[in-house]
Parts: C-alpha cells; sequence; structure tokens
C-alpha cells in the first residue's frame, strides 16, 4: 500500500541520487591518482555525499517512518519540506564547490533550517507513528544530525572569518573541530542502524518492550554526545568513554541482528542484501573507529596537521558513507525493484570492492586503492542507473 508522502520521499531520493554523482566521480578520478583535488573540492565530495546524498535520502526515509499515519496538514507540511531539503541541498553543495567565503555558512544556515524543520515534523508525528526501535533511532539520529549542523555552520563561520564572534580563538576552533565527530560517530552510525533495522525487521514491536534495542540506540545517542563533548572540552580520557559505549552499543545491535547475519538467510534474500552488508559495515566501522581512536590517543595520528596513518581515518569514513549508509539507502530505494542480475551486480560489485578499497586504505597500498575505488565507483553509479530508470517503483512505508 502507498503512503501519502511516497512523492515526497521520491523527489528526496531521486535528487540524493543525482547530488551522489557528484561525490562518486571526484572520489574514482581521485582514488586512480590521475587528480589531486583542491581541499575546496574534497570538501565537496564529502559533503555531496554526506548531506547530498545521506542525509537528503535519511529525511526520505523519516518521512516513510512517520508519515504512514499522517494526516493533510501533516503530508502538506512534509511535501513542502521535502521541497525545501531538495532547494537547500542544491545550494549547500554548490556553495562547496564553486566558494570559500561566507556564502558557506548562509548555505549552511538554509541548510539548517531544512534539517530543524525535518526534526520537528518527526516530532510532531511521533503521537500517530508507533514507537518502534527504528523510529526511536531515527528520531535521535535526527537530534544527532541537529547539533552536528549547528557545528558545520560555526565551522563555516570560523574558516570564512577566522573567528567566532564572542569567543576566543581556541573556543571557536574547538567548536568548529567538533562537527566531523558529530556528524560521522553521532549522527552517521545511528542513522546506520536505524534505517537497516527498519529494513530487516519486517515486525517491529513496541519500543517499550525491547531493553536491547533501546539500549542500543540511546547508548550510541549518548556515545555521540560524548564525543561531541570530549572534542569541544579537549578531555582525551572522554573520547575513550565514548568510543567503549559505542562498541557495547554495536555488539548488541549485532546481537539483535544476529539472524539475518546467517549464511541460510542470503537464500532468495532479494533487496535485504544491501540491509545485511550495512549491519556488516556498522561493525567494519566501528572496529576502525577503535583503531582511530588509539592511534590519536597514542598521539600516531594527528587529523589536523595529516600526520599519521590518514588512510585508517579516511577508511572509516568510508565504512561509513558507503557501507553502513549507502547500502543501507540503497535497500530502501531498492524495496520494490526485482532483485535481479542487475541488483545482484551493484550489491557485491560495490561490497568486495568496497571491502579492498578500505583494505587499500589501511594498508597504505596505492594499487589495491587504485583497482578498487573506480570498480566501486562504477557500481555505485550502475545502482543509481537501475534506481532512477525503474522509476515507477516507489517507495513505501513498513
Amino acid at each position: 500500500m502507498k503512503g501519502a508522502l511516497d512523492s515526497s520521499a521520491r523527489l528526496l531520493f531521486r535528487s540524493a541520487l543525482v547530488i551522489f554523482l557528484v561525490t562518486i566521480v571526484i572520489g574514482i578520478l581521485n582514488g586512480l591518482d590521475i587528480w589531486l583535488p583542491s581541499r575546496q573540492m574534497i570538501l565537496t565530495h564529502v559533503h555531496a555525499g554526506t548531506l547530498g546524498w545521506i542525509t537528503m535520502s535519511v529525511i526520505g526515509v523519516a518521512l516513510l517512518m512517520y508519515g504512514e499515519n499522517a494526516d493533510d496538514a501533516a503530508v502538506k507540511s512534509g511535501t513542502r519540506l521535502a521541497q525545501a531539503v531538495v532547494g537547500a541541498t542544491v545550494l549547500y553543495v554548490i556553495a562547496f564547490a564553486t566558494t570559500t567565503g561566507v556564502l558557506r555558512p548562509i548555505a549552511g544556515t538554509l541548510m539548517l533550517a531544512a534539517i530543524v524543520w525535518a526534526l520537528i515534523w518527526v516530532v510532531g508525528q511521533r503521537a500517530t507513528t508507533p514507537s518502534t526501535i527504528p523510529t526511536v533511532g531515527m528520531l535521535l539520529a535526527l537530534i544527532s544530525l541537529t547539533i552536528g549542523a549547528v557545528l558545520g555552520v560555526l565551522l563555516g563561520l570560523f574558516i570564512a572569518n577566522g573567528s567566532l564572534p564572542g569567543l576566543d580563538a581556541d573556543t571557536a576552533g574547538s567548536l568548529a573541530g567538533a562537527h566531523p565527530p558529530a556528524m560521522l560517530i553521532g549522527y552517521l552510525v545511528l542513522a546506520g542502524v536505524a534505517v537497516s533495522e527498519w529494513l530487516l525487521d519486517k515486525d517491529p514491536g513496541p519500543a517499550s518492550e525491547s531493553k536491547s534495542g533501546l539500549t542500543v540506540v540511546y547508548g550510541l545517542f549518548l556515545s555521540g554526545l560524548l564525543f561531541n563533548v570530549a572534542f569541544i572540552a579537549d578531555i582525551e580520557a572522554l573520547i575513550q568513554v565514548a568510543s567503549m559505549l559505542e562498541v557495547i552499543g554495536i555488539v548488541i545491535f549485532l546481537v539483535r541482528m544476529r539472524g539475518h547475519l546467517t549464511p541460510s538467510t542470503w537464500k532468495g534474500i532479494g533487496s535485504d542484501a544491501f540491509g545485511i552488508m550495512s549491519v556488516v559495515y556498522v561493525a567494519v566501522g566501528i572496529a576502525l573507529l577503535v583503531y582511530v581512536v588509539q592511534l590519536f590517543v597514542s598521539g600516531e595520528l594527528d587529523p589536523e596537521t595529516g600526520e599519521g596513518p590518514l588512510g585508517v581515518l579516511i577508511a572509516f569514513d568510508h565504512a561509513l558513507f558507503i557501507g553502513a549508509m549507502t547500502n543501507a539507502l540503497f535497500g530502501v530505494v531498492a524495496r520494490r525493484l526485482a532483485y535481479d542480475g542487475l541488483m545482484r551486480m551493484v550489491v557485491w560489485g560495490v561490497n568486495v570492492s568496497l571491502a579492498g578499497f578500505l583494505v587499500g586504505l589501511v594498508a597504505d597500498s596505492a594499487i589495491v586503492k587504485q583497482v578498487s575505488a573506480p570498480v566501486m565507483g562504477l557500481a555505485l553509479m550502475l545502482g543509481i542507473y537501475v534506481f532512477l530508470t525503474r522509476s515507477e517503483a516507489e517507495p513505501s512505508a513498513g
């Protein structure tokens, strides 16, 4: 059965897929080492992926999760929200690609307004939406996203002006520097968990009846907050506490998902394959996070100066961007599509090449990275082609 907000969700998904091409093309060229993109283009690559592809799609999933029982007013608001998110995101990506000045924080503020609108809309729908672990996780992910977006605007102002009004340089730098971990750890991990469980658990019970599920989503949310505080206040010990909470949450999540990870589940699996791969890469991402934290605490890795094995940090990013989130979101878009040969090529092309890409980054092997990056990019493009050309298969809630 189609939901009233399916068309709005589809607008977000299709727009996000097109913007994702920007990220993919830059990634292929950079991965082949035939073009060394400027920092401006690297940031465009990151933000076209994180906000243009992932966040636009996450808001689309939120419309599906929370829109099943929406009344006419909520449907109209959700429709306008989808249109506003598309407009703000396009402007945001253009701003990152074309300037380093004040246009970035202006576009970031518009993007923040759209994100806050999405959060308010979801909060307004809680009374008519069954409370399940995925819906609770999505709400917490949007709160984390809002925090990250606020820090992102501060970072944009700091880069544009070299300072933040009313704050000394150290405090301003700490607030601005907390943006990446807020988005990566606080938002992406939690969103990946929420969307993948929503895909795989076809009959979720009430959240109040799942202590383990609540432990996962609230534990990951708390961990993200602690990471924010640790980076803002420069409390190294708190980073390790937050990492421990993150690991505990993901271990419990894997136990909850264990029934979907057995070899027998692959028989006739269909598009749920994307959801399973998302779960796998959430685990890979957290393992890499633990490694990154240990390198950071020991002084072997400094992301700000670029000293140390940066490949490990980039591997962590991509395990979440592509492995956890893109798999989960591809799974949402593919739910009504036939799981045919092309779809299998997308699943295995993306995930096998991603595994190779991560190995190449961690091992600092240029040849492995150069082979894996274009294969992964082409597999992602194939997925975009399949999803856009099979446009009659709209996503539905449930």
